[in-house]
């Protein structure tokens, strides 16, 4: 019996099926309907004439079959975002869009960028991705990620923009005038336990002091303006926000650099070179 083709969009389902334990996980990463993908499976089975997961309350266990073709899903579709990234490395035209992957901390800044950018560049727009992970890269999701990290990210082609200060603030109101470190904190959690300022108050700060741990910056920004305590934050960030002020000069041992990375097959495009040497020389500028 002749089995029809699988499509790479029946592969990526069933690869995400197989990462997520289930329907409901797979249809969150593909950002699919789940009727949709529900049909979808049942037909690819129908094709592959096997099942290819045994559907239990603890979710979608890939039978023999199933495993079969989540191996093959994986090199596949490994092969074709490869084959991607290197014809769109290739592209000599500077024109089209540019997927830009950024933390939520650099949201206006990199708006301000794009904004610029355009203007200089008219045949060229931004589409700006909101992600913590440079997985995006590798996945094809975005062509560039600008992160701040105090080592240039493994496995990827990147250049520095500039050096990240940080500062000590305080919501304006705030009645207590003690000298730094001393005072109510707010902390970060093991999710930002890699940041040079967490290490900071780790060294400087008792943990009694911490009135409140976070997992991101944005809440450590909105817990300082609700008073809860200090906390360490990116000058760049900080100094816009409403309602804080700034407690100290940017501190020397707590910093980071940001970084304009792209995937090695992707840095020879012409569009991702010239915003590469765009944001070098405009970052010098807004945050040098």
């Amino acid at each position: 019996m002749r089995h029809d083709r699988l499509s790479l969009e029946d592969l990526e389902l069933v690869r995400a099926i197989g990462a997520s334990g289930s329907l409901s996980g797979a249809v969150r990463l593909l950002e699919v309907d789940h009727s949709s993908a529900f049909r979808r499976l049942a037909a690819i089975e129908a094709r592959a004439g096997a099942a290819l997961f045994r559907r239990s309350r603890r979710g979608y266990t890939p039978t023999e079959a199933g495993e079969l073709v989540i191996v093959a899903a994986q090199r596949m579709l490994s092969d074709a975002e490869h084959l991607a990234r290197q014809l769109a490395g290739q592209d000599e035209r500077a024109e089209g869009r540019i997927r830009i992957t950024i933390p939520d901390t650099l949201a206006t800044v990199a708006a301000r960028l794009c904004a610029d950018f355009r203007r200089a560049h008219p045949a060229l727009s931004c589409d700006l991705i909101v992600a913590n992970a440079f997985s995006t890269l590798q996945q094809r999701d975005a062509d560039v990620a600008l992160r701040a990290s105090a080592a240039p990210p493994e496995g990827l082609s990147a250049k520095r923009l500039a050096t990240i200060a940080t500062a000590a603030y305080a919501a304006r109101g705030a009645g207590d005038r003690s000298p730094i470190p001393g005072g109510d904190w707010v902390g970060f959690d093991e999710a930002l336990a890699h940041l040079s300022s967490a290490r900071w108050l780790q060294q400087h700060v008792p943990a009694a002091r911490i009135a409140m741990r976070v997992n991101s910056l944005p809440a450590a920004l909105a817990a300082c303006q609700a008073g809860l305590g200090r906390a360490l934050l990116p000058c760049y960030y900080a100094d816009e926000a409403k309602g804080l002020k700034r407690l100290s000069d940017a501190l020397p041992d707590v910093r980071t650099e940001l970084w304009f990375a792209t995937h090695p097959d992707l840095r020879r495009s012409a569009k991702v070179r010239l915003l590469r040497e765009f944001a070098v020389d405009w970052m010098a500028r807004e945050l040098g």
